[in-house]
């Protein structure tokens, strides 16, 4: 039996495609740590969200939207 899972809000799948060397090297690495892929995706997005730049200091990146 597995344990229960307790998360602070609702959990919503999401689909992506991913070059398979990413795959593969996030597969490794999750394995390496004991940990899913999901856990560290999560741990990465998180991440990077926190540390993006606001929507007018990125628009080189997407254009002049």
């Amino acid at each position: 039996m597995s344990r229960p899972r307790v998360y602070e809000e609702d959990r919503v799948a999401a689909a992506f495609r991913l070059p398979r060397s990413l795959h593969d090297a996030l597969k490794l690495a999750a394995y390496e740590r004991d940990v899913s892929a999901n856990f560290l995706v999560i741990r990465a997005l998180s991440d990077y969200l926190e540390r993006l730049s606001s929507p007018g200091e990125a628009r080189w990146m997407h254009g002049s939207r």
